[in-house]
């Protein structure tokens, strides 16, 4: 039998949660970049070995999520450790939410309240956008406190908030911020260690004896009392913080927002207990449930979720979401037709109005409760028809609530990093708090992509106007000459923009600069290398060739090279569409062609 010395076994990889010991650096528009290379995102599969890009990617999230915080913090956004309801950070079991100061969620009128999928860290949208394009801001919940803030603000003081969006904007009057409370249901391991709440995946990258170790055991004492799983952690703050009197107004109303696994962790519970959590609750936006119509069996659950819930999923008809893509099977509706006009403005920072009994208080919270989950009736049928085989396989798939087109991303945790579906949930929203005690969902109807003639408006083509039927015509078939020339001209505006964002005052990203700049002037060369070929063989699309012949040049004169049998300037095989023939015979000619 053969063993290893412990001591011989390679040490666990160790990265520290450092942007600049990692190569990286934030720059103007707030997303991170490789300190050497302006233009490139960061990159999971850096090394073949995937113990080593573990490491290395919890040291680049921690860095993420401390800029994330930071950020909500200059939005008047704050950690609160529960179950001590304290922003001080206890030295002991703890898991943080994030809310605003304790003093400005007691007097908020209404409150926003996010419960996210079960594996993303707190304030974190989603990290595939957060280390693209949309950077800390985007994929965080950075933007849409933002988007908050400025829906609030109406006449003089919407001016101040015009350059909101700007990385690392400060809130200057913490009256302004909203209440926004994010609940965290993946940081739920508490390390004694390190004095600090992990989700999984962090406890998982905690260092190990050697690289061969297995992850570190998870015992009871690893829990927090209350806060042992999603399920429990969420009961714990609707109760110790949403629910109570000294923490939250009593007459607040609370919007929630749920996530993924989130939606299940919610309906679940309102499932179990209705009566208990939902005379609170005005309104509810899910972002691509988990959850199918069959699984929700207490009918005032059912009844909420028809009349104040509404979904965001994706939707491969339309990327609109204001477009209705599904409603519930029997979904019937008491509210009038949906209007774009909003009669009064809902400012997301209002305070509860001082005064006014407790007891009228508990009244309209019971109206509400009551109105929302009314019996729902079903009428029996005089005979029971068969079933189709189609209807039995679909039965139990349909829709829980009215759902809407989630944006262009099909990933689910990216739904919510779309801007016009910010919009849209903050809309229904506002929409709801018009009438908060009597509010029931429209009659919506359900976007189609094709037309539907009937006898009455029958379908009109028009060869003159190919959109006169509601749909556009097909894009024209691109050739591969031309998808080489757009993808080369969109990296290009990539680099572009980095360039842009790349601040010059930093000398630690002046070689990184100098680098870039020498790409950039080497990609517009291959654009106008590639455009030459296209226009050669024919490959540029409609409109495009003759463009480019208006804009073409006599050829200069290039070094001579050999060309079957012949002796050729290599120039005028550019200008035939023969680059690569070209380049090969100047490579060949070595420092004689130079």
């Amino acid at each position: 039998m053969l063993r290893r010395k412990e001591d011989t076994i390679d040490a666990d990889p160790v990265f520290a949660a450092d942007l600049k010991e990692l190569g990286f650096f934030i720059n103007d528009l707030g997303q991170f970049r490789m300190i050497g290379a302006p233009e490139k995102e960061y990159i999971f599969h850096a090394t073949n070995n995937e113990r080593v890009n573990e490491m290395r990617r919890e040291g680049m999230q921690e860095c993420q999520r401390r800029e994330t915080e930071k950020r909500l913090f200059l939005l008047g956004i704050n950690r609160i450790y529960l179950p001590e309801f304290t922003i001080t950070k206890p030295d002991g079991p703890h898991v943080p939410i994030l809310a605003p100061a304790p003093e400005v969620l007691k007097v908020r009128k209404r409150i926003i309240v996010v419960v996210n999928d079960t594996i993303q860290d707190i304030g974190i949208l989603a990290y595939r956008e957060l280390q693209r394009g949309l950077g800390v801001n985007g994929g965080s919940a950075v933007d849409f406190v933002k988007r908050i803030i400025k829906r609030s603000a109406t006449g003089d003081a919407a001016k101040k908030y015009e350059d909101i969006f700007n990385d690392g904007f400060k809130l200057e009057d913490d009256a302004d911020t909203p209440a926004l409370v994010v609940l965290n249901t993946a940081q739920l391991l508490y390390s004694h260690k390190h004095n600090k709440a992990l989700t999984l995946r962090s406890w998982s990258a905690m260092p190990r004896r050697s690289v061969t170790h297995d992850m570190i055991n998870i015992h009871e004492e690893n829990s927090v009392e209350g806060h042992r799983n999603p399920k429990e952690h969420v009961k714990s703050v609707f109760e110790d913080v949403l629910f109570n009197p000294a923490r939250v107004a009593p007459d607040a109303q609370i919007y929630l927002i749920a996530l993924e696994s989130g939606t299940e962790t919610m309906l679940s519970i309102l499932g179990e207990e209705f009566e208990k959590y939902s005379s609170r609750v005005t309104a509810m936006a899910l972002v691509h449930s988990l959850m199918y119509d069959a699984q929700i069996q207490d009918p005032h659950l059912l009844a909420f979720l028809h009349q104040r819930t509404r979904e965001w999923r994706h939707s491969d008809l339309t990327n609109d979401p204001q477009n209705c893509t599904a409603l519930p099977e029997n979904y019937c509706s008491e509210g009038s037709p949906p209007t774009e006009k909003i009669i009064e403005h809902i400012a997301w920072n209002e305070d509860v109005s001082k005064g006014g009994a407790l007891s009228t208080i508990t009244n309209a919270l019971h109206r509400l409760a009551v109105s929302v989950t009314p019996t729902m009736k079903k009428e029996e049928p005089a005979s029971v028809a068969p079933v189709a085989e189609a209807d039995l396989w679909s039965s139990g798939q349909a829709a829980i609530c009215p759902t809407f087109a989630g944006g262009p991303e099909s990933t689910g945790e990216c739904i919510l990093t779309y801007p016009a579906v910010q919009e849209a949930v903050l809309s229904f929203f506002e929409e709801v708090a018009q009438n908060p005690e009597n509010y029931c969902n429209p009659k919506f109807k359900i976007y189609s992509a094709a037309p539907q003639p009937s006898p009455d408006n029958p379908l009109a083509l028009d060869p003159e106007d190919p959109n006169v039927a509601g749909f556009s015509t097909l894009v024209p078939e691109m050739t591969l000459e031309q998808a080489e020339v757009d993808m080369a001209k969109e990296h290009l505006k990539h680099m572009k923009s980095s360039l842009q964002a790349c601040s010059a005052n930093v000398p630690e990203l002046h070689e990184g600069r100098k680098k870039l700049v020498a790409k950039i002037a080497k990609q517009q060369v291959k654009i106008q290398e590639l455009e030459q070929a296209a226009l050669a063989t024919g490959g540029l699309t409609a409109g495009q060739a003759p463009k480019a012949r208006a804009n073409w040049k006599p050829p200069k004169e290039g070094v001579p090279v050999e060309f079957l049998g012949a002796t050729v300037d290599s120039e005028l095989l550019k200008g035939a569409g023969m680059v690569g023939t070209a380049a090969a015979a100047l490579e060949a000619l070595g420092d004689d062609g130079i």
